[in-house]
């Protein structure tokens, strides 16, 4: 009896450090679903709500879309890949140079904005992100609802810059706040 109750406690823990971070996207995307298994489902999607969408892969083979909103450049991540494929999740992604700005400016961001999140990387620069998960798909209207709020997230985001300048040190030139980022 103990043999069996050792085996399910071990079961239940197992399945719980599981989690659902370990479900896989395995069943094809369905006509007119937008899936991160299916990377040109992506790409389709924004470019029919006007995007651009160049597919191309990033450091790790996984693929990536780069695009633009705006005013921005931005790129969409595919993440939970296998060797490259059956990815179960996207993130939209943009970064800006660093001028100075700290944790406390993207707190302030993170505390009043919902649907894109701000980060200061470890070189000092802002980094905004959105994440989707994908796995069964979504579809076009609700995918179509998250590139609005991304670009009218980044559209605020120039604002949020602007009226929160870094100080210039003394001596040197104040840098320009807002739309760091190239357009592509």
């Amino acid at each position: 009896m103990r043999t069996v109750l050792a085996t399910v406690a071990a079961m239940v823990m197992a399945g719980m450090a599981a989690g659902p971070a370990q479900a896989k996207d395995v069943v094809p995307c369905e006509k007119d679903m937008i899936c991160a298994s299916d990377p040109t489902s992506v790409a389709a999607a924004m470019m029919k709500a006007g995007y651009q969408a160049l597919i191309s892969k990033d450091a790790t083979g996984d693929p990536m879309i780069e695009s633009a909103a705006a005013g921005y450049t931005f790129t969409v991540y595919f993440y939970g890949c296998e060797k490259a494929v059956q990815c179960d999740s996207i993130q939209l992604y943009a970064s800006f140079k660093s001028d100075g700005r700290d944790a406390a400016f993207a707190n302030q961001w993170n505390m009043n904005k919902r649907f894109m999140q701000m980060s200061i990387s470890k070189s000092g620069s802002v980094e905004v992100r959105y994440d989707l998960a994908t796995i069964g798909g979504v579809n076009r209207k609700n995918f179509g609802d998250v590139l609005d709020w991304w670009s009218a997230m980044l559209g605020e985001l120039g604002k949020y810059f602007d009226a929160n300048p870094v100080a210039a040190k003394a001596g040197a030139a104040a840098p320009s706040p807002g739309k760091t980022a190239p357009k592509i």
